[in-house]
């Protein structure tokens, strides 16, 4: 036998065999529709399932409206990919869009996009075309992740009730990338996640469902109202070295919330984060000792907040604030009632001239290199205050003003006011 003629059957069942990878499903020939009203869950199913027997790869979902009526699971080093233009705001009739019907009114069912580790989804817009607010129905997850190197890339959530778990199952090494839309209930929760998830430019406003040109959206004044009384955007549980990265949301009412969950708090790095009109913008109950790193931040209180800054009796942790800025109608800046808290270099801009911009309850508190604006009661310190350093601030509307009734350890330093 020839070697040529072996090294041409070794071509041409490789060749062969390329020809029917993983990445060259035909969907269509699997049943896919894609024309918004036939369920398309167990055709887009059975791809990703043969994409998986294949070798993993990605299954392509081209321009078009697929319905889904039951939840589809994307098995190990299989990615979903769709057709995203990346739009400012979610048009329904350009890229690919996923319509949910599963689900409604069982928010403990199994979420609509389960990803299993190392697979993914990306390029789609979801929408859920029977929600309403007011009217609100609960919905289960829209995308839930567990095990190592799930990722979530280039995605708008229109109007989910919940949209991203990286919580409810064990996980390593989440990945969130350019996600978009209007979070009901919550936006993305991380917990018993025990190495270095990331999440990068997620953007929550509710623009994105208001402008995307389907029937049945809310008012402006419907949604802020609802979403301040019932969002959370970003809730962080037991995660290990979490890096968050330029992230926004609107009207909720609570931004970020960190909690002790039965598998521990969190810890991490949060770079140019923006929470806007929050009645509350940072809750945090517990952390990790070595702490949370907030920098280059923007913090916003809605009409109506105590506090954009909530610091809990029962937190042990750390929380750093650097070169970060607050403002809005909230009555305070910050509240600290537990564990140790610093502001350094950062811009307090309007608070109630009744109260104090930050009031510390309890724990330890630092404020240094600070520029205090329009208030007169700038920083208030409790009996229980263990210590304090409020050093080298400026208050431009009022003479320094520093209500120290601490039994603790107490240094007030060169504060100076330029108010004449």
């Amino acid at each position: 036998m020839s070697i040529h003629w072996l090294f041409g059957l070794a071509a041409a069942i490789m060749l062969a065999a390329g020809s029917c990878g993983a990445d060259s499903i035909d969907i269509k020939a699997l049943g896919v529709k894609g024309d918004g009203k036939t369920d398309d869950s167990a055709a887009i199913q059975k791809a990703l399932d043969q994409s998986a027997f294949l070798g993993g790869g990605t299954v392509r979902l081209p321009v078009g409206k697929y319905r889904l009526d039951n939840p589809i699971r994307i098995p190990q080093g299989v990615t979903l990919e769709g057709e995203w233009k990346a739009p400012h705001h979610a048009d329904l009739d350009k890229g690919t869009v996923i319509l949910v019907y599963a689900g409604k009114g069982k928010e403990s069912d199994p979420a609509l996009i389960s990803l299993a580790q190392s697979s993914g989804v990306k390029g789609l817009t979801i929408f859920y075309p029977e929600q309403r607010v007011p009217g609100t129905v609960a919905y289960p997850w829209t995308i839930q992740g567990s095990g190592m190197h799930c990722s979530v890339q280039d995605v708008t959530l229109v109007n989910p009730y919940k949209g991203i778990d990286f919580g409810t199952h064990a996980n390593e090494l989440h990945y969130i990338r350019n996600v978009f839309g209007c979070p009901l209930k919550m936006g993305v929760f991380v917990d018993k996640c025990t190495d270095i998830g990331r999440i990068e430019n997620v953007h929550f406003n509710p623009h994105y469902w208001m402008r995307c040109g389907a029937e049945g959206v809310p008012t402006w004044p419907g949604i802020i109202e609802y979403l301040f009384k019932n969002c959370t955007a970003f809730e962080f549980g037991r995660s290990d070295w979490e890096y968050v990265l330029n992230t926004f949301s609107y009207g909720c009412k609570i931004g970020m919330r960190f909690f002790a969950s039965k598998d521990g708090p969190c810890n991490g790095n949060f770079l140019g984060n923006g929470i806007d009109w929050a009645e509350t913008a940072i809750l945090i109950e517990q952390t990790q000792e070595p702490g949370l790193l907030f920098t280059n931040g923007e913090f916003v209180g809605g009409k109506g907040a105590e506090t954009e800054i909530e610091v809990t009796s029962s937190h042990t942790g750390v929380v750093q604030f650097m070169n970060c800025s607050f403002w809005g109608p909230s009555k305070r800046i910050a509240r600290i009632a537990g564990g140790s808290a610093s502001f350094v270099q950062c811009n307090f801009v309007n608070w109630d001239a009744t109260l104090y911009a930050i009031e510390g309850i309890d724990g330890d508190l630092t404020v240094q290199n600070c520029r205090f604006s329009h208030g007169t009661n700038h920083v208030t310190l409790g009996p229980e205050v263990k210590t304090a350093v409020i050093m080298g601030n400026t208050m431009t509307a009022a003479p320094v003003k520093i209500d120290n009734r601490s039994k603790g350890d107490v240094q007030v330093l060169a504060n100076v006011s330029r108010a004449k």
